[in-house]
């Protein structure tokens, strides 16, 4: 059965794209783009005595208006839907649905930003292993790179020695998000912002968020969870970049009010045949009590390689360990590109179960040992 989301759902959002971006302009005339991505997959998995399949079909239209109010001001409005039809025996059934994936009003100056409405955030250099992933949930396994927006208000400034500045308000997202693990609570803003700076040959940047956390499910009242977080890039004979966020729960219902998460990442391209680019990355997950304890921790690595072959083919493969579960899993996929037309062929080893939060999420067609094909066509 096919579900349509609630695309109106924010209206005063939508109503107020609509009116700036028809507001008239005596000079400049009103731009369109209609665009739109086709995929089709199909993936094959068998886990234990478990054989899984998975087949669907997603179409992602999109439509983006511009008004140019003089030579360097602007204002644009996106709108794209999110629908899909699967089948497969991991569900047991067929699962279908039609959902807003972007709405959203941006208002531009040579060195601003405003976007208000559904939307994507996201920021920080880790790739694979990521503690500043708030808001976004995108896999690097994914060809796609699919991620739910957040309904939300975002202000960012460029100055001219290349640092910036972010500010936002996140409003309606109640869902989980990002790294969360509870829900935001009903009717409650969220707030935060980034402040990023040149740093010798490269960039540092502190990041702040908070949101009030709803306890429902563990029997207990909505609690303040806030986020610190400090980042910082590098490129000199190799890249080199962190991620680090101490978070702190006002709670008694969760075990440590206390969570530290930092990634280390380095990254070179060999010169080898056409340049083998190798990434790596080291994550440490510690929980405690008090600010600078360490009642538990667990670690993580992962590593990836890119290989291009000829101008049409790309070979990728990415691998990640925990040292808790003692388990290793990979991912080995090859792309090969047209103009508009990629297929993207992929074979993985994944162990069912990971007991560590911070890898990155599995799903029922990426579990066990498999194989998945997709066929991207972009219009």
């Amino acid at each position: 059965m096919l579900h349509i989301s609630k695309i109106f759902f924010r209206p005063h959002v939508f109503l107020l794209a609509v009116m700036i971006v028809s507001f008239p302009a005596e000079t400049f005339a009103l731009e369109h783009s209609i665009l739109g991505q086709l995929s089709g997959w199909s993936s094959e998995s068998r886990g234990g005595d478990t054989r899984n399949n998975n087949t669907g079909l997603r179409y992602i239209p999109r439509v983006i208006l511009t008004q140019q109010l003089s030579d360097e001001y602007f204002i644009d409005t996106e709108i794209s839907l999110n629908g899909y039809l699967s089948t497969g025996t991991a569900r047991g059934e067929s699962d279908s649905k039609l959902k807003l994936y972007r709405l959203k009003f941006r208002f531009a100056t040579p060195q601003t930003e405003i976007r208000i409405g559904l939307q994507k955030i996201n920021f920080g250099p880790a790739q694979l292993l990521r503690p500043l992933r708030m808001f976004d949930s995108v896999d690097p396994r994914d060809p796609l790179q699919l991620t739910g927006g957040v309904y939300g208000l975002r202000f960012k400034y460029n100055a001219l020695n290349n640092s910036n500045i972010w500010l936002w308000g996140l409003y309606g997202n109640e869902d989980t998000k990002g790294v969360e693990m509870l829900e935001t609570s009903s009717g409650t803003p969220e707030f935060g912002g980034r402040i990023q700076y040149p740093a010798l040959k490269g960039e540092i940047a502190a990041t702040f968020h908070t949101r009030s956390a709803d306890a429902g499910i563990l029997g207990g009242d909505d609690f303040k969870e806030n986020r610190f977080a400090l980042d910082g890039r590098w490129d000199m004979a190799v890249g080199f970049w962190f991620e680090s966020v101490l978070q702190q729960q006002k709670t008694a219902r969760v075990p440590y009010e206390w969570s530290k998460t930092a990634t280390l990442g380095m990254d070179y391209t060999f010169g080898i045949g056409n340049g083998i680019y190798v990434l790596g990355e080291h994550m440490s997950a510690i929980s405690s009590e008090k600010p600078a304890g360490n009642d538990d921790d667990m670690q993580f690595s992962a590593m990836s390689m890119n290989y291009p072959i000829g101008y049409f083919d790309n070979l990728m493969t990415i691998a990640y360990y925990s040292w808790e579960d003692e388990k290793y899993y990979h991912y080995v996929g090859w792309q090969r590109i047209y103009d508009n037309l990629m297929f993207n062929f992929s074979v993985f080893k994944y162990p069912e179960n990971i007991t560590g939060q911070g890898m990155p999420g599995q799903t029922d067609m990426m579990s066990g040992l498999g194989g998945q094909i997709m066929i991207i066509f972009n219009h």
